[in-house]
């Protein structure tokens, strides 16, 4: 294991670099102080990828770091939440009365009260490790203490927002549906309209996770949500506020909900697009074909490149073909975003254009193992490929 790249990588900033230098490493090199300091350094820098696999690979995560500091203490002390989360979940009894979630929390809370890093940018994460922790500890609080520390900062990208709105939507029920509609509606207080159908969202998530939710079946309260939710989508001026209600609404419609989403594809403000670029798709009634379908085209040259990145994912997947279409995937196969090339050469190969195979070699040939990136993505569309070759075959007049 070669640390002097690693921390460089780690410096810059560059995880897939890091990663893929990980690739090689032995359990020897991960059970030695070389990887001690690297997760340290990781952490400082909030290279949370890299956290995350050094902690599944097995580095020790209870050993000291530079100059006898505990990680678990610095994490909490410091709100740092992903990192502590990563660190915390090798222990096997969090429950235990000297267990390292309970001296987390405690940690947290003290150094909430005294004003730890307060004027920092970002502000640290107290409270979602706090929230985090008492949840794992059987301390359930009510919807308005957890509200109130997500509006403390009131940024939905914030921890402390995710860890509230994020452990309220586990509480599947009529009771926290009710709360967070009684929230999402109040006209009064932005923030806590927010908050409201975030949690909204998170709840149709949890929802549909349920074991017992057949497939496909319609969502705990479906039909109050997409009362409530629809006219939002016409009605909502906030960007951010109009962003959560496209994605409440298309987790609760059970319907084609191509047409209520369509008009904001082109919605000055990214957020509202990267949403619709998400949930947009061709699949819909005949009559919105050419409209699904002229909307994410003009979706795939966004300025955003993850809106770029939906958009050519959507279309890749899409059962349409047209010279137009392959035209758009031809253009974005020297697209400066990795991801969107990579669809874009997927959607060409999954119609037999000569172009998409010969832009998906090119993309392999710079694979080094499985931690670069496109490994996955392009797995799955080699899957994709063999399922429809196959298809092609079973269906020959021949057969």
């Amino acid at each position: 294991m070669d640390l002097p790249l690693l921390l460089t990588a780690v410096e810059r900033e560059e995880d897939d670099t890091a990663l893929e230098l990980l690739y090689d490493a032995t359990a020897d090199d991960l059970a030695g102080d070389d990887a001690v300091a690297l997760l340290a350094a990781a952490a400082r820098a909030g290279r949370q990828r890299i956290v995350d696999h050094l902690v599944v690979r097995d580095v020790d995560v209870t050993r000291p770091w530079g100059g006898g500091v505990d990680p678990v203490t610095w994490a909490a002390e410091n709100g740092r939440y992903l990192v502590l989360q990563a660190l915390l979940s090798r222990s096997r009894d969090p429950l235990s009365s000297d267990s390292p979630h309970r001296r987390a929390l405690r940690i947290a809370q003290e150094a909430l009260a005294s004003g730890v890093g307060a004027t920092s940018e970002p502000p640290p994460a107290h409270r979602a490790v706090i929230t985090d922790l008492e949840a794992e500890l059987g301390f359930h609080r009510s919807p308005d203490e957890l509200m109130a520390r997500a509006l403390v900062h009131a940024d939905p990208d914030h921890d402390d927002w995710f860890a509230s709105v994020f452990h309220l939507g586990c509480r599947t029920g009529r009771e926290t549906f009710d709360w967070a509609m009684e929230a999402a509606q109040d006209a009064s207080d932005i923030d806590r309209r927010r908050f409201g159908l975030d949690t909204m969202v998170h709840l149709a998530i949890a929802f549909s996770l349920d074991a017992d939710q057949e497939y496909d079946a319609e969502l705990p309260f479906a039909r109050e949500a997409e009362d409530f939710l629809s006219p939002l989508l016409h009605s909502e001026q906030d960007p951010r506020t109009l962003a959560l209600a496209i994605a409440a609404f298309t987790s609760y419609s059970s319907g084609d909900t191509v047409a209520a989403i369509l008009p904001h594809a082109h919605h000055p403000d990214p957020r509202v697009r990267a949403v619709v670029s998400t949930f947009l798709h061709t699949n819909t009634a005949t009559a919105k074909h050419e409209e699904a379908l002229a909307a994410l085209m003009h979706l795939t040259d966004d300025s955003t490149p993850t809106i770029r990145t939906n958009a050519l994912s959507r279309l890749a997947t899409s059962s349409l073909d047209t010279p137009e279409l392959r035209a758009v995937l031809a253009a974005h196969l020297a697209d400066p975003h990795f991801d969107a090339r990579l669809e874009a050469a997927a959607g060409l190969a999954l119609r037999d254009d000569e172009r998409g195979p010969a832009a998906l070699n090119r993309i392999r040939s710079g694979i080094k193992n499985m931690n670069s990136p496109g490994w996955g993505r392009l797995s799955d569309i080699h899957h994709l490929l063999r399922l429809r070759a196959e298809a092609v075959e079973t269906t020959a007049p021949d057969r």
